[in-house]
């Protein structure tokens, strides 16, 4: 009798505290992302897309005719649109291409790790160059005007520095000496949700 007693007492005890799940560890500080446009509205190329125009056009295709993949994600943009850096880094490198406009790339020294984010279709602004340090959020660029295609990509590469971190977009398979899809890209937009900083709720906030 006296051990069914002991077992209803502990379902009872069991229902007034049920287990919490465990907390997530926190981002380290360093490690925090963000968006780097203020609105975040994607176009018809995502992340693994084929690299073609909105109107089926491709912009590489392989030898085989498979059409390269995308290795960001293209965001709806209006000219002039401040950029903002996605998280604290340096920039690394940048480059004008006459057909996608100004291209940047950020370092990041995470904790895990180094890992690049690519802005493209951009112009820097004025005192920003390579070597510059920006902090997550500060705007250091802005849209560039490519008229009726203006818009926005982002990629995140998961590793250093070297010449495929500004790639925007890779082969299915490898072709013409490139490596193959994804190589060390990641989807962005799920790797800044996943390093978005915590929301903070000030002292005495009321609900």
């Amino acid at each position: 009798m006296g051990s069914w007693i002991a077992v209803l007492l502990a379902l009872l005890i069991a229902a007034a505290h049920p287990l919490q799940p465990p907390a997530s560890a926190p981002i380290p500080a360093g490690d925090e992302f963000q968006f780097p446009l203020a609105t975040w509205s994607p176009t018809c190329l995502g992340f693994g897309s084929e690299w073609r125009y909105c109107n089926g056009v491709p912009l590489r295709t392989c030898p085989s005719g498979a059409v390269w993949l995308h290795t960001g994600t293209d965001e709806v943009a209006t000219v002039g649109q401040p950029v903002a850096a996605a998280g604290d880094g340096v920039i690394a490198g940048y480059l004008v291409d006459p057909t996608f406009r100004g291209g940047v790339l950020i370092r990041h020294q995470l904790s895990t790790g180094v890992v690049i984010t690519q802005y493209w279709h951009v112009w820097l602004r004025s005192g920003f160059v390579v070597g510059t340090q920006v902090k997550r959020g500060e705007v250091f660029a802005n849209v560039a005007d490519m008229g009726d295609r203006t818009h926005f990509h982002f990629a995140v590469f998961n590793g250093d520095m070297e010449s495929h971190a500004w790639n925007g977009a890779l082969p299915p398979s490898a072709c013409s000496g490139f490596p193959a899809f994804p190589y060390w890209f990641v989807d962005p937009t799920g790797f800044i949700e996943a390093h978005l900083p915590p929301v903070r709720v000030a002292r005495g906030a009321r609900f």
